[in-house]
């Protein structure tokens, strides 16, 4: 039975995002760069461009969170579109996210000691 100590609470996003004001890969790298740096100050989440890498207009970011608990995780997933959505050259299309939790005894994992 777990005691709770050393779970580990994640969750994961894709992004779905259209860049209209874009007319070049360069600009859109600089601004998915401004995005994900502004992501990762306030949420502290991790994040990577996963798709559309060659369409200008287009992007889908991928987003991960750890957390000490459940609702730490919700918390950051829920913001993660509102940030996005402050800088009006990026419209966010769509959105998914995953969270789970991954116990310390769980199978295949050392017991700590």
């Amino acid at each position: 039975m777990s005691s709770g100590h050393g779970r580990v609470h994640y969750g994961v996003a894709r992004i779905e995002v259209h860049l209209p004001g874009v007319d070049n890969l360069k600009g859109k790298r600089a601004l998915l760069n401004r995005a994900k740096a502004a992501l990762s100050n306030e949420l502290g989440v991790s994040v990577a461009e996963v798709g559309e890498q060659e369409r200008w207009q287009r992007a889908v970011l991928g987003v991960a969170v750890a957390a000490s608990t459940h609702t730490g995780v919700d918390r950051v997933l829920d913001r993660v579109t509102a940030v996005l959505e402050r800088d009006p050259r990026i419209v966010v299309l769509g959105s998914e996210d995953l969270a789970d939790t991954l116990d310390a005894d769980g199978p295949g994992l050392p017991s700590l000691p």
